[in-house]
């Protein structure tokens, strides 16, 4: 398996606040199968509730994937790779947003997300999500990796091959 990575944290962005449900990365998935899904995170204060991670279409917003990484109560207080791996791999080939996601909070108990505040992958951008669509600035990149297999080339070859003999055949 393979991992894709933007590791680069410099900032803090609140996750779980009445303003900002789910914070991911906005970027494109090009003829992978993804396994697992990781985030740069901690806790502040007694947070509790499902963390779910999802992959999400950017065309309609739909959930490709998601799975509950567990209770926030069982985050560290010092900022921890956490990572997810989804129930069964999922073709993905398309672009989506990347994210942690948790319900409201108020007052001093949040996750704590972490990204650079500077751009450092090209043709990707953090995004959040406040309420009721995705906020995104192409000047951020959320921290984050995610495993994955690349679908065999050999598979996809041979069946190309397959149907362009039966297109002469005919």
């Amino acid at each position: 398996m393979a991992v894709e990575e933007q590791t680069t944290n410099n900032t803090d962005m609140l996750l779980a606040t009445t303003w900002r449900k789910r914070i991911g990365q906005k970027l494109t998935i090009s003829d992978r199968t993804v396994t697992k899904l990781a985030f740069l995170l901690k806790k502040v204060g007694a947070v509790t509730g499902d963390l779910t991670y999802t992959i999400r279409k950017v065309s309609d917003d739909s959930i490709i994937v998601s799975k509950v990484w567990g209770d926030a109560s069982a985050l560290q207080t010092s900022l921890t790779w956490e990572e997810a791996t989804f129930d069964a791999p999922t073709y993905v080939n398309e672009a989506v947003y990347i994210a942690a996601e948790f319900g409201e909070l108020d007052g001093d108990k949040h996750i704590v997300f972490r990204y650079q505040n500077t751009n450092v992958k090209a043709d990707e951008l953090m995004a959040y999500y406040p309420s009721d669509s995705w906020t995104e600035n192409a000047t951020w990149d959320a921290a984050y990796r995610y495993t994955y297999g690349v679908v065999e080339l050999e598979n996809k070859s041979a069946g190309m091959a397959a149907k362009m003999l039966a297109g002469k055949m005919i």
